[in-house]
């Protein structure tokens, strides 16, 4: 029996040694797998980067402030807390649901680990036993894989994670880290969209209510839309009800931990739970106004530019970069911005296809800020989509003639607003003549001012060729920073924008952009500096604690691109095309308004750029795809009014700055020189006019497109229906009398038709040449013999009456101040009739005149009978 006993002993002796052999060879195994494989990968820096909401912020006029605007996320929705930032009772939550020993263990509870490994040997998946510090690690490391391998490396990255870090770093990692449902990732973020709370405000029924989410957002969301059917009862639960369980489980284990009182947790699961939308109500979707998707548009672009960053990158730093973004938004007129285009009843102009009207708008103040816009007409229903205020370019027609025609022609020192151009065809192109106007009339010799104010096609098409187009196409570029074409190849044909149809016409290749066309014109009332426009003023983000400056805008001091002079000059004729001219329909009742409208030649595009002493905006009007646009008026500067008129409300009139120095001299409409008494007698009345000017545009020269020439007043000229033609008479001839005649101040004729003429030429028949031709008086052909005075009767005279005095041939000598001169009848008696004849007649005898006594003569004028 010892024997049997002896040799079972050996054989258990031998096994337990194998065993112990072998587990010394698996744990120096373990321990060489461990120290090669596991703990070079077990140290985890923490330097992750988070995903974090990135922010967008506005002054609030009424205090100067920053003022939160809006939050922007991309696939994570996130905000930061600081630990101190967070509730003791949402800690002491976390810590009594998801690890009791979180404060007591060095990182693994190898309590729940052992637990874990036992559910492995009963062939059971590897779950539970995670603390917060793994739970922490593995979101931040992203690895989701339950291998023997994972569970090891997870375990020692924790013990290692935990010595070097502060359990009140850790938690608060762990809470701005976890995903908390409904597009929510951290407590922040996530108490806002619940509670409608920061999340140091929440009560202690509201953090119980919060933590419970993390156990499975989709189950336990208060707004989980999931209904769960109990088999056994037949009871279905909603995320709120299933939420508010866990609520008090995590109360009642609060309690149990004596993290609460009795009375707290009483009064904490009494608590209503108040949520922000009611249970039903689905999460509502943000759309982006026109104004803050363009701060985004524009911040990923500097961010490629000046940081170099790609499309990629730039997106998800604005997006979840935790930047905070201070736009230049003016809320103010934001709103009223979006009151009239958010609305597509503002403007009714159905295409003849069906579509649409589209129109955009960009504000823009003295300091370079946008302050509103909106990329189209109607309500928006989604983000990034087709934005026509910067993202599309269209023709801008007329609208370009005083940046690329009139500033710099002025700015070149040839051209003044009295400076005089024709406008007349320049030239015959196919058979007809070149430019046309619209409506189709030409004017005559016209003065620059009253060229822009008409919007004159021949005249800008002049001034152009005379400037140059390359001198013209380079001062848009480099000034006005608006991009146009100088090479494109089109189905084998070159195209650019050096031509006078491109650059006089607003023909552009491509066209240009409703934000670059504002930003073009602010610089006239900025008295003629450049500031490129923008969104935001700079954008920061927190690096270690301290807030580091990314994007930098605030450059405020632009760029000096126009002479006062010159801006002075446009402002002047530019307020006259609001007044007066094609822009009346964008003019403010008390308010200074200048400005100018665009067509292009086939009327699929209309504009109004106009400004204020206040503000910039640029409206462009048209159909998405291009089509005719039937108005009877300019519908871009019906828009423009209808927002600028709201803009403008309360504040003072004022106009732009006044330009010192200034001479005023009279000039003539038709030649631009000093005017002549010729010029003031012009059959289509007074030619001249006062201009203010600076010295050195004051004319020199006086006119000399007028002459005077004698006309008979009594010989109209008549046209071909037999009208009198208003102010124009047969030259004078000889037999006409003085009385008839008259001065007319008559232009020499400098204009000279080129080619076959449409429409209406104008005052072409006011000129010497036309006169000539209808040839002299048809009225007075010969002399005519003068008549004879009637006889006077002396006995109708009455001193006191001028009505009856004679004239001179009448009684000769006749002197109203002389009464020996006055008419008298004779008082001497008729000699009695003799009844025979006699050779010798009787003497006649007739007054004579009483000498007049000396005496100093009189000052008063002689005055004739009847005069």
């Amino acid at each position: 029996m010892l024997h049997v006993f002896g040799v079972i002993g050996k054989v258990l002796g031998t096994f337990l040694l194998v065993m112990l052999i072998t587990g010394i060879i698996l744990a120096c195994f373990a321990m060489a797998y461990i120290k090669q494989v596991i703990l070079p990968q077990a140290h985890l820096d923490a330097n992750f980067d988070m995903n974090l909401t990135s922010t967008i912020y506005y002054m609030d006029s009424s205090t100067g402030q920053y003022v939160e605007h809006l939050s922007l996320h991309g696939s994570e929705n996130r905000e930061l807390v600081t630990y101190d930032q967070i509730p003791q009772n949402l800690i002491n939550a976390t810590i009594a649901i998801e690890d009791e020993r979180f404060l007591t263990h060095n990182g693994v509870d190898w309590k729940r680990t052992l637990n874990g490994v036992l559910l492995m040997f009963t062939g059971k998946d590897i779950q539970g036993g995670s603390t917060i510090t793994q739970q922490l690690i593995k979101n931040v490391t992203q690895y989701d894989d339950v291998t023997v391998k994972r569970k090891i490396l997870e375990i020692f990255t924790a013990l290692d994670f935990d010595a070097t870090y502060s359990k009140e770093q850790i938690m608060e990692w762990y809470l701005n880290y976890i995903y908390l449902g409904d597009g929510c990732s951290g407590v922040a973020t996530a108490a806002k969209n619940y509670f409608g709370k920061e999340v140091s405000e929440l009560s202690l029924a509201e953090c119980a209510s919060l933590i419970s989410i993390t156990n499975n957002p989709t189950l336990y969301g208060p707004n989980s839309s999931i209904r769960i059917t109990n088999e056994k009862t037949g009871e279905v639960t909603t995320g709120r009800e299933r939420n508010k369980e866990r609520q008090e489980l995590v109360l009642w284990k609060m309690k149990e931990l004596n993290m609460i009182s009795e009375q707290e947790y009483q009064e904490a699961v009494a608590e209503e739970l108040v949520f922000t939308r009611s249970e039903d109500e689905s999460k509502p979707t943000t759309i982006y106004n026109w104004y803050d998707e363009q701060v985004i548009t524009d911040v990923i672009n500097d961010l490629m530019e000046e940081k170099g960053y790609s499309q990629t990158l730039a997106e998800n730093t604005v997006l979840s970069g935790g930047l905070k973004i201070y736009a230049c938004v003016d809320t103010r007129i934001q709103s009223i911005v979006e009151s009239v285009y958010y609305d597509q009843n503002s403007l009714k102009l159905p295409s003849k296809k069906g579509q649409d009207i589209q129109s955009s708008i960009v504000i823009i103040d003295p300091q370079g800020n946008v302050v509103g816009l909106a990329g189209a007409l109607g309500s928006k229903d989604a983000n990034r989509v087709l934005n026509m205020a910067s993202g599309t370019v269209r023709q801008p027609g007329s609208s370009i003639k005083p940046l690329s025609v009139y500033a710099p022609a002025i700015e070149l020192g040839l051209i003044t607003p009295a400076s005089v151009y024709a406008d007349e065809p320049v030239r015959v192109l196919n058979g007809k003549n070149w430019p046309l106007n619209n409506p189709q009339t030409y004017r005559g010799d016209i003065t620059v001012e009253t060229a822009l104010e008409v919007s004159s096609n021949p005249v800008a098409v002049r001034i152009l060729e005379e400037m140059g187009a390359e001198t013209s196409f380079n001062f848009v570029e480099e000034n006005f920073h608006i991009d146009l074409e100088d090479y494109y190849l089109s189905n084998g044909e070159v195209k650019n924008d050096y031509g006078s149809s491109q650059l006089a016409l607003g023909g552009l290749t491509h066209g240009v952009s409703v934000m670059d066309m504002a930003a073009a014109y602010s610089v006239f009332p900025r008295d003629g500096t450049y500031l490129e426009p923008r969104t935001y003023s700079k954008v920061t983000r927190e690096v270690n604690g301290v807030e580091e400056v990314l994007l930098d805008n605030t450059n405020t001091e632009g760029e000096v691109i126009l002479s006062t002079r010159t801006t002075y000059y446009m402002n002047e004729m530019l307020k006259n095309v609001v007044t007066s001219g094609t822009g009346t329909a964008a003019r403010i009742s008390g308010m200074t308004v200048a400005g100018k409208t665009g067509s292009t030649t086939a009327n699929n595009d209309r504009w109004f750029v106009g400004y204020t002493p206040y503000y910039t905006a640029a409206v462009w009007v048209g159909y998405k795809t291009p089509e005719r646009i039937y108005a009877n008026n300019n519908p871009a500067a019906v828009m423009w009014q209808k927002v600028m008129s709201q803009v403008h409300e309360g504040l003072a009139n004022k106009d732009f700055t006044e330009a010192s120095g200034l001479t005023t001299v009279q000039i003539c409409k038709d030649s631009g020189l000093r005017a002549t008494d010729a010029c003031r007698s012009d059959p289509r009345g007074d030619r001249v006019m006062q201009v203010s000017v600076f010295p050195e545009d004051a004319p020199a020269e006086n006119c000399g497109s007028h002459v005077l020439v004698e006309v008979c007043t009594e010989s109209p000229i008549v046209d071909a229906d037999g009208n009198a033609v208003s102010g124009l008479y047969h030259l004078a001839g000889e037999f006409c009398p003085r009385e008839a005649n008259e001065a007319q101040g008559i232009t020499q004729g400098t204009v000279t038709s080129i080619g076959v003429l449409t429409g209406n030429t104008g005052d072409s028949q006011y000129t010497k040449a036309y006169l000539e031709s209808q040839g002299s008086c048809t009225v007075h052909t010969s002399e005519t013999k003068p008549e004879d005075p009637t006889e006077y009767d002396p006995s109708t005279f009455r001193l006191e009456d001028q009505s009856t005095w004679p004239t001179q041939e009448q009684w000769p000598g006749f002197n109203p101040e002389d009464p020996s001169t006055y008419p008298t009848v004779s008082t001497e008696p008729s000699p009695p009739p003799t009844t025979e004849p006699t050779d010798t007649p009787e003497p006649v005898i007739t007054p004579s005149p009483t000498p007049p006594p000396e005496e100093t003569p009189s000052e008063e004028p002689y005055i004739p009978a009847g005069g």
